[in-house]
């Protein structure tokens, strides 16, 4: 997995035990690192769904229309 510099952002340092924290943006990880196995799409879908990056349809017409866009 490739992780660009731009993605982290400082959170907090630990000197004692020489760390720092980061966020690392998903989106980033996103963009460089594409899904090739059905593994990896799987885990990109289960990564967006914990995120809330999903949306519900109650009729396959609403579905439809969502996919369409």
């Amino acid at each position: 997995m490739q992780i660009p510099l731009s993605a982290f952002r400082y959170l907090s340092t630990y000197p004692r035990e020489k760390k720092i924290v980061v966020e690392i943006l998903t989106k980033d990880l996103k963009r460089v690192n594409r899904a090739d196995t059905i593994d990896e799409l799987i885990n990109e879908a289960r990564l967006d769904y914990a995120l809330g990056n999903y949306t519900t349809h109650k009729t396959a017409k609403s579905l439809m229309a969502a996919l369409q866009h």
